[in-house]
């Protein structure tokens, strides 16, 4: 359940686990011809210890059997499923078993079809090291997940609506594997006398009416529901609300028919379930993505670093204050991190901002202003050319954010959203988006808000694409820019 882990990782170690046993075949057929050279230390000068074998054009005709026989015992026994849950345990005793079947299937197959020339000292060596070298590389990645996990990273925030016997069992059974990677923050039910209380050591936040503000105060990265049938009609609305502000919801019941959202069934150690997801992102393609925003952004830094050290040079001369401007912004989910940007404004500009309000030009509860007086010479040119974003390069290297993804608003804005525009909290926000190559600041905020959920919506890298591309032309004719 919860996003467990991509299927491009999952398809990534199933390659990864057929290029192992391809290397060790190879590995095994070309040790006779080179064991003296490693051997040395002629305890039997007179015995030849390994005999070389026939030749590699009929040990390639074995190779495509053991490929296809590791293919369906790796497939089969289900490996790549619930890659986040695994256990040291299981996966020993997983890989074990297949070891124990591909050798009777490998001998079977070259009893059947009378494969004289293979030794059954090569069939028992090549299963024997194949079965660990798998072993071996299944355990260093679940060791490295759960050494990452365990230093604070990679984890879900959960909210677990429900405090019956069911979800103190889910409760349980998610504090008994914190290598699993899942961090409950607290309970919500329906009866108001239990507030405050601790139901299996987690605290009971609110009651169902009370969803709205805590997944607005707290950062939630799904909201897991396990309550008993009576519940339904009740918990349609957290559902729905969910769904609004694109935050997933797990239900161990039953489902609704949502318009955006779709249900994906899971299944974890015997409790079924179904996510309700408003996004259809393709695992492959998020990665693919990551990589090009470290790579474009990491170019973008190196190539512009002459104009960036003049820029530097410029705001310095401009005005007192540092060069850069650092605010904190809301990211994925609601998360917070600080934004870096060249300072355009005279230093204590946002204590100001409240004399401006009433000349606000933007509807909703951003602020912009086409002349606004607490910009500085340089501060105009800068915001014109978006020479002022540049530093937000740096962001998406941390990984805060992403070059295409809908601008990361202040938390103070966020508190003012409407539940539905909350959902574009719900993707990893970005230096230019759908708004920026519209006009920017001709749009009203609305507007902006469905772009947003537009793009969230539509999402794939051919859009990035142009939406990059768009925003080069944006920045070379200062389209909208203020």
């Amino acid at each position: 359940m919860l996003k467990e882990q991509y299927k491009f990782f999952r398809n990534f170690l199933f390659v990864g686990d057929l290029l192992i046993a391809t290397a060790n075949f190879f590995l095994i057929y070309y040790l006779p011809f080179y064991f003296r050279a490693f051997y040395k230390m002629d305890l039997f000068p007179e015995s030849k210890i390994i005999s070389a074998p026939h030749g590699i054009d009929l040990y390639f005709r074995v190779y495509y059997l053991v490929l296809l026989l590791w293919s369906v015992l790796l497939a089969w026994k289900g490996e790549y499923h619930h890659l986040r849950i695994q256990t040291y345990r299981k996966i020993i005793i997983n890989h074990l078993i297949n070891g124990a079947v591909f050798f009777c299937l490998f001998a079977g197959f070259a009893f059947l079809f009378k494969l004289d020339f293979l030794s059954r000292k090569f069939m028992v060596i090549y299963t024997v090291s194949t079965t660990l070298w798998l072993l071996s590389a299944r355990l260093t990645v679940l060791s490295i997940a759960y050494y990452v996990r365990k230093r604070g990273y990679n984890y879900r925030n959960l909210l677990v609506v429900g405090t019956g016997r069911r979800a103190q069992e889910f409760l349980s059974l998610a504090a008994r594997h914190k290598e699993w990677g899942y961090r409950v923050i607290g309970l919500v039910d329906r009866d108001p006398g239990i507030i405050g209380k601790k139901i299996a050591g987690y605290e009971v936040l609110g009651v169902l009416d009370d969803l709205p503000k805590l997944l607005e105060t707290n950062i939630v990265d799904e909201m897991v529901l396990v309550v008993p049938r009576g519940w339904l009609k009740e918990i349609e609305k957290c559902i729905l609300y969910c769904e609004a502000v694109g935050i997933p919801a797990t239900l161990s019941t039953d489902f609704f028919d949502l318009e955006i959202a779709y249900g994906v069934p899971k299944e974890l150690d015997g409790f079924t379930y179904l996510t309700f997801e408003t996004r259809r992102l393709k695992d492959s393609e998020l990665l693919i993505k990551r990589f090009f925003d470290i790579l474009f952004s990491l170019t973008l830094l190196l190539l512009s670093l002459p104009v960036l050290a003049g820029v530097c040079v410029l705001v310095k001369i401009a005005s007192k204050g540092p060069v850069f401007f650092k605010q904190k912004r809301c990211g994925l989910n609601g998360r917070e991190f600080m934004l870096y940007k060249f300072r355009s404004m005279v230093v204590g500009a946002e204590a100001k901002l409240g004399e401006l309000k009433a000349l606000n030009e933007m509807s909703g509860p951003v602020f912009k202003l086409e002349n606004d007086p607490r910009l500085t010479k340089i501060g105009k040119f800068l915001r014109r050319t978006s020479l002022d974003e540049f530093p937000q390069l740096w962001n998406v290297l941390k990984g805060d954010m992403s070059l295409v993804g809908p601008r990361p608003p202040l938390p103070s804005e966020v508190k003012k959203y409407e539940p539905w525009q909350r959902r574009r909290l719900s993707m990893k926000p970005g230096i230019t988006c759908i708004w920026q190559v519209s006009g920017r600041n001709k749009i009203n905020f609305e507007d902006w808000m469905r772009m947003d959920l537009y793009y969230i919506d539509r999402w794939s890298l051919w859009l990035d694409m142009k939406i990059t591309l768009l925003t080069v032309r944006a920045v070379l004719t200062a389209h909208g820019a203020k």
